[in-house]
């Protein structure tokens, strides 16, 4: 605070003033809806050091509402992590992180390892599913952490005999609830069932429901998107589960309109921005040409929204020309994310190719480099491989 001003008007009269200065922060500091009103207006790092400020400013920016106010859903995502194995310390799993905010401010990478618990070098820890901001890891047990915040909170166990899982996602809609919930996919007596933690609770919860379903639908590559948790199968009826209702429904794959007596291979699966898109083949690594689909919000019908074509990438980029059989049209790449705008010509694909990640409009067909991905004494997972795509960086103080 400012030193207090003594003004003499008599000699027997002194008048003390208060700067202006200091009235005016007196009056923000006492007002908290004038203090919210310029906190949300801040960028992420100077509000992570004003939470030292005062408990009272902590408990102002760690309120959900603050953080629905500052984070409007659609969340933009600021990059993604990507796995690799890190020889100097016993091929243990690292990430390396593509920064999709092509700007002056560019965003720090937040982890190399997942080094949040004890274990030092977080050796067995993995990333399984990413939503809105926190990230659903697993080793000796089930982590729920925000990378922004630094903060972190270990599961109870699963009740037995649903310790041994087929899936684990994450669901976190920050615009309607400030409490996330992780569904466990479990399979007992060829019958699948879900047990449901909330973070409200704080407990495991057995779903009413047990279903059937074929073997080949992947649980673990859940997608949450238009308040339910989605899982394809190449075959069969897709399904998704409505994590308030606890309702599982079927969920058609687009038409086959060629190609019938093929395996049907995803090549990606994913939301953006409120939008549930999915690219497939037919058993093929020379394919190309993609059509983009798009669902519709009732789940009426699949509709392309964009058709991509990668083949000028060849000339820039001749490693993706498969090294073992040059002359089998075998290419390396995979597609990491689809970033889904209002405005289709600010919508692109970002492509991992062996060494480097790539990003691709889907509208002026124009690519450019993002970055360089192969670090030194790390083992690139091989992009035929890598089909689980990256896992999504959102900044969030979503508490945990």
């Amino acid at each position: 605070m400012a030193p207090e001003q003594k003004l003499k008007t008599s000699p027997n009269t002194t008048i003390t003033t208060i700067p202006q200065s200091s009235k005016s922060s007196e009056t923000i500091a006492d007002n908290d809806d004038l203090l919210r009103e310029i906190l949300v207006k801040l960028p992420l790092k100077s509000l992570m050091k004003f939470t030292s400020v005062s408990k009272h400013w902590l408990s102002l920016i760690s309120h959900p509402d603050f953080n629905r106010r500052r984070n409007p859903f659609p969340c933009s995502v600021s990059g993604l992590f990507l796995p690799f194995f890190d020889r100097s310390i016993g091929n243990s799993l690292e990430y390396g992180f593509v920064d999709l905010n092509q700007s002056s401010n560019p965003t720090n990478p937040p982890f190399r390892s997942l080094s949040f618990t004890n274990n030092p070098s977080g050796m067995g820890i993995k990333i399984v599913h990413s939503c809105n901001g926190l990230l659903l890891c697993s080793g000796t047990e089930i982590y729920v952490y925000n990378p922004t915040t630094k903060k972190y909170t270990v599961l109870p166990p699963l009740p037995p005999p649903s310790r041994f899982y087929v899936g684990l996602n994450l669901a976190f809609d920050p615009s309607n609830s400030p409490y996330y919930k992780v569904l466990c996919v479990c399979k007992i007596d060829n019958c699948y069932r879900i047990e449901i933690y909330s973070s409200k609770t704080g407990i495991w919860r057995l779903s009413g429901i047990s279903f059937h379903a074929n073997n080949l639908i992947n649980f673990q590559r859940g997608v949450f998107w238009n308040g339910a948790v989605h899982w394809t199968c190449p075959r069969k009826p897709s399904l998704y589960f409505n994590v308030e209702e606890e309702r599982l429904s079927r969920m058609p794959l687009p038409p086959v309109t060629k190609y019938d007596n093929r395996v049907r291979c995803l090549r990606y699966f994913g939301e953006s921005r409120g939008h549930l898109h999915l690219i497939d083949h037919f058993c093929t690594f020379s394919a190309l040409q993609f059509d983009v689909y798009e669902m519709e919000m009732d789940y009426s019908f699949w509709f392309v929204k964009f058709r991509i074509d990668f083949s000028e990438f060849l000339t820039a980029f001749p490693e993706m020309v498969s090294s073992y059989r040059p002359d089998s049209r075998l290419y390396h790449f995979s597609i990491l994310y689809i970033f889904r705008d209002d405005v289709d010509e600010e919508s692109y694909v970002v492509i991992r190719i062996p060494g480097k990640v790539v990003r691709y409009n889907c509208k002026s067909k124009a690519f450019h480099k993002l970055c360089d991905i192969e670090p030194s004494n790390s083992i690139e997972i091989p992009c035929f491989l890598a089909r689980r795509g990256g896992h999504q960086y959102i900044e969030s103080l979503a508490l945990v």
